[in-house]
């Protein structure tokens, strides 16, 4: 009986999907009228063949991966111009800071090497610059 019942949904979906002979179809005809459970096998095929089609026919439209683009290089050029606008504005305040920490950095150290000035230990590396603020005086 399965057999006769996988032949019979075979033929049921060949039905749809490619030509059938005239004896095939009355064949489907004959299982379909006799079978109670094909027909209900029949209307489940035919709701999930109807449901594919409903999701095939979706589509985003013309020309949506330009769109798509667009956007997203919108998007990216106004993050880049907020990003440019914030250190726009703050840039002199950013630069005072760097300059009087520089300032800090000469006032407080006991030479003047590039590695003092700008924070590094001066005993690690020779300079090429060096000036010794306290040579000439007495002690």
């Amino acid at each position: 009986m399965d057999n006769i019942v996988s032949e019979a949904e075979e033929l049921l979906l060949k039905s749809w999907d490619a030509p059938v002979s005239s004896a095939e179809k009355e064949r489907l005809a004959a299982l379909l009228k006799d079978d109670y459970a094909l027909r209900k096998q029949q209307d489940q095929y035919l709701k999930i063949r109807g449901l594919f089609q409903q999701n095939e026919s979706f589509s985003f439209g013309p020309f949506f991966a330009e769109r798509l683009i667009h956007v997203i290089k919108q998007r990216r050029e106004n993050i880049d111009y907020q990003v440019f606008s914030f250190f726009k504005k703050y840039q002199l305040l950013i630069l005072g800071i760097l300059v009087a920490l520089l300032i800090l950095n000469i006032m407080f150290a006991d030479n003047l090497t590039f590695e003092s000035i700008f924070g590094g230990d001066s005993e690690t590396t020779e300079d090429i610059f060096s000036i010794d603020l306290y040579k000439h005086l007495p002690e």
